[in-house]
């Protein structure tokens, strides 16, 4: 049976998600927002915050859509062993590690001359190994140097490639009382904080694609108008719930989950109801990873001037994502190229 969430609409709420996260990091507090003289009308500051902050779930519902998508690809491989998800789970981890150092090498050879790497590495052997790190997204696990805090999410990412395959087969077993396990897990044995805040999500995610909740949720028939109300409402609903301060900062790690099948409702049945808008999301959606690990860069540092320029949040936010944007499709366009004259020479 074909799945209604395929990698097309899994594309649309990457785009929503990348969305959220820009508007996040771009106002993520009112000290930011007022001294760089930022116009948010016709938002009060504390409604304009509110909802700014929201794109923080960016991270759960990339964490859900790769649980659910690998997990998807393991149960649709009849007779299929853990084995055979490992040697799959090693190939995908080498294609991120290759992607990430391609940006990486990008990055370096357009700015490399605003980058004092003597004073960030270091020298000698141990400045060579903190490159090399940083260079293939393994900062984070050896709590060396890096050239964007932002790509401490490559040691989710790498985590989940082999965490998945072990929980798709657990689900597959002992089906959704899963969740209860992962609920319980951390207040029993003690992880990586960043390993504790996504693991919930993770099992839901797998979950979800067990019981192909979100392809039921897709496919329940109701007017369009009614899609775009019951949407609307409950992603105003998840803003008020998650964005309360109890709440925030002591069940987010839980409220994510839920929330996020309310991101992929909205994305596919109210903003996906439309084509253009679709075609949009999708795009974005195709370029989200790229547009996630440059763009501290554009807004933090080298371009922050540029981006905050335009003084209206509207602008400001269209500004970073258009420059994200084209980078990332130059650089695949770039690396298309590469590949493509390697392949005719060999």
């Amino acid at each position: 049976m074909q799945h209604i969430f395929d990698k097309q609409k899994s594309k649309e709420v990457k785009g929503l998600a990348i969305l959220f996260l820009l508007a996040y990091h771009l106002f993520e507090s009112a000290d930011l927002v007022n001294s760089m003289g930022v116009n948010y009308a016709p938002f009060s500051l504390e409604s304009f915050l509110m909802v700014t902050g929201f794109g923080n779930v960016c991270v759960s519902v990339f964490v859900f859509l790769t649980a659910y998508g690998i997990s998807v690809g393991i149960w649709k491989q009849e007779g299929i062993t853990i084995g055979d998800a490992y040697k799959q789970a090693c190939r995908r981890f080498f294609r991120l590690v290759w992607q990430f150092f391609a940006l990486y090498l990008s990055v370096n050879i357009l700015w490399g001359v605003f980058f004092d790497y003597d004073k960030l590495y270091g020298m000698n052997k141990q400045g060579m190994f903190y490159l090399l790190t940083d260079a293939t997204g393994f900062s984070q696990f050896f709590d060396t140097p890096t050239l964007n805090l932002t790509w401490w999410y490559m040691k989710v990412a790498y985590i989940l490639i082999f965490l998945i395959p072990a929980l798709a087969f657990a689900v597959r077993k002992i089906g959704n009382p899963m969740l209860m396990i992962a609920f319980l897990l951390p207040f029993a044995v003690e992880m990586d904080k960043d390993v504790q805040r996504y693991f919930f999500v993770a099992v839901f995610g797998v979950c979800a694609a067990y019981g192909k909740w979100v392809d039921k949720l897709l496919g329940i028939k109701i007017p369009c108008i009614v899609k775009w109300i019951l949407g609307f409402g409950m992603l105003a609903l998840s803003i008020l719930v998650r964005q309360n301060y109890v709440v925030y900062q002591t069940y987010v790690a839980y409220v994510d989950a839920p929330i996020v099948l309310v991101i992929v409702y909205f994305a596919c049945q109210v903003l996906g109801s439309i084509p253009v808008l679709r075609k949009v999301l999708a795009f974005i959606g195709t370029h989200s990873m790229n547009i996630y690990l440059v763009h501290t860069f554009f807004y933090m540092s080298l371009w922050r001037a540029f981006i905050y320029r335009f003084k209206y949040a509207g602008l400001i936010f269209l500004a970073l994502l258009v420059t994200t944007l084209l980078y990332s499709v130059v650089l695949e366009f770039t690396k298309h190229k590469i590949f493509r004259r390697r392949h005719e020479i060999t």
